[in-house]
């Protein structure tokens, strides 16, 4: 879940999809190219973790003689820090003018269709996973377990659950909303005809 709130950008994107001709198709086809890629990414990072932390072990230090609670007090401040990198992002953003090619962008995002929303996930999924720090240590804390691949992927796709969390919420509150407005529709029709 820490890891899906410092992804903002992700879950923006995700908003924005509920804003084209084919919201639905556009969001479930993103959201199934960025969580699939991420859950592919995972599992492949765990079989090859041990030169992943070779890799990494020359940038960040280990967290697998790390005791749970300190683990998820660091995962805590580590979600918190992201979240408000994303606030203050995002106000900057607001205060600035948006350029020519950001205006080319949304506009790109807007005519899309389903299958390039779910290679644009997979592109960001592939891309953002080795800087994804709470994810590397995840996987570091779940080969310290020791368990076999089959119960490392269950707790690999519980984290991506939790990753797609708010963008799954988002979805329920965009379909809610949209059914409110269907039977608002619907009565407003049936009292013009009185």
């Amino acid at each position: 879940l820490f890891d899906s709130i410092s992804t903002t950008q992700q879950i923006i994107i995700f908003m924005l999809l509920l804003t084209t001709a084919k919201p639905l198709r556009n969001a479930l086809s993103y959201l199934a190219g960025l969580s699939g890629a991420y859950f592919a990414c995972g599992v492949a990072g765990y079989i090859t973790l041990d030169k992943l932390r070779v890799f990494l072990g020359r940038f960040f230090p280990s967290t697998d003689s790390m005791s749970n609670p300190n683990y998820y007090r660091l995962e805590f401040l580590l979600g918190l820090l992201m979240l408000f990198i994303g606030i203050w992002y995002f106000y900057r953003k607001k205060q600035g003018k948006q350029d020519r090619t950001e205006n080319m962008i949304l506009l790109r995002l807007q005519t899309m269709n389903s299958l390039f929303a779910f290679w644009m996930g997979v592109f960001i999924s592939v891309t953002s996973f080795p800087v994804s720090i709470p994810y590397l240590i995840a996987l570091g804390k779940y080969s310290a377990l020791n368990p076999g691949l089959l119960a490392a992927t269950g707790y690999i796709l519980l984290y991506n659950l939790g990753y797609a969390f708010p963008m799954i919420l988002v979805l329920f509150l965009y379909l809610t909303a949209r059914h409110g407005v269907d039977n608002y529709k619907d009565t407003m029709h049936d009292k013009a005809k009185l």
